[in-house]
């Protein structure tokens, strides 16, 4: 909700165009006392309280998910184009069409096509145009179709693909993450700590070779979650779940 200035408030009374939110909240203060003021301040306090609770609960499921792993269980998950799964607890995450569409079917046989589909405990919503068309009640609905256009999978495959290539910073070739042969080196030049990614041993020990006096503190052979030498960019190798601990260096 945008803050209005006073005069502006004033204004907007004037001519009766004061947001029906900002009505609502004056006409609750115009009945508070002193006493429910101080009141309204502490919830204010608890309500900033549960922003910042959530907000490192999203943090965490995000670390999470970024190292394979489900924000519920802890388990290993299936990722996959649209769709990321847990298949020890059933928790999923996924995208709805941007392009395509969300076709209800109903118990009795009968469909709604939208554009998006939210479900809550009680109801789907089915919304067009940002605007909700349908609320259907969970008990009536059989399933939920996504209409995918192969425009939209095709970019999301190569979307995916390019995510999970690097260049090498020594020879400027692109390898997969996954590669076997993949190294990662972390150093610090200055106090700023950087990753470099290598297509191979070779270029790996080459780079190490030309750069041994502007990497300080002998960044190659320490661990940098145990050293506190520099402002640290990645904790230890294990933020990189593609690169195993046996080839960082």
């Amino acid at each position: 909700m945008l803050k209005l200035t006073k005069r502006e408030r004033d204004r907007a009374e004037k001519e009766g165009t004061l947001p029906v939110v900002d009505q609502e909240l004056e006409e609750h203060l115009s009945v508070l006392n002193a006493e429910d003021r101080a009141a309204i301040t502490r919830v204010s306090r608890e309500v900033d309280t549960k922003i910042v609770e959530a907000s490192k609960e999203s943090v965490r499921d995000k670390k999470l998910l970024e190292e394979g792993r489900c924000p519920s269980c802890g388990h290993k998950v299936e990722k996959f184009l649209f769709t990321t799964i847990c298949e020890s607890c059933g928790w999923s995450e996924y995208n709805r069409p941007q392009e395509g569409r969300a076709v209800v079917h109903l118990r009795d046989g009968e469909t709604l096509t939208c554009e998006q589909t939210f479900s809550s405990p009680e109801e789907v919503l089915c919304v067009t145009n940002d605007v909700v068309r349908y609320r259907v009640p969970r008990s009536q609905v059989l399933f939920i179709e996504y209409d995918w256009t192969e425009l939209e999978i095709d970019h999301r495959r190569s979307t995916v693909t390019n995510e999970e290539q690097e260049v090498c910073d020594w020879c400027g070739k692109l390898f997969a993450r996954g590669d076997e042969d993949a190294r990662a080196t972390f150093a610090a030049i200055g106090r700023e700590q950087q990753r470099f990614m290598f297509c191979c041993d070779q270029c790996q020990h080459s780079f190490q070779k030309q750069y041994p006096t502007r990497v300080h503190r002998d960044c190659y052979n320490r661990d940098c979650s145990k050293c506190g030498e520099c402002m640290q960019k990645f904790e230890d190798s294990s933020y990189e779940n593609f690169v195993d601990e046996d080839l960082v260096h």
